[in-house]
């Protein structure tokens, strides 16, 4: 069985106690606690991408995408 799982990555949402907070910086590093959950589960990464991230300016975000893989329970 496979699992597509997204991380979001935004430096301007991890900015606790700086100037500048999103109203979503709450919600991030959810998705990584996640996928830590499924590989405490047996599952395993088979594929990354990453996209995104280039900027100019101060905020950079993108995301990765993994490919999670357990074998089949028979």
């Amino acid at each position: 069985m496979q699992k597509l799982v997204t991380i979001y990555l935004d430096n301007g949402a991890y900015g606790q106690g700086k100037m500048i907070v999103t109203s979503y910086a709450e919600m991030h590093g959810l998705v990584e606690e996640h996928l830590a959950n499924y590989l405490s589960e047996g599952w395993s990464i088979k594929q990354l991408q990453a996209f995104g991230g280039n900027s100019d300016g101060l905020a950079v975000r993108g995301w990765i995408a993994a490919v999670i893989e357990r074998p089949s329970d028979k």
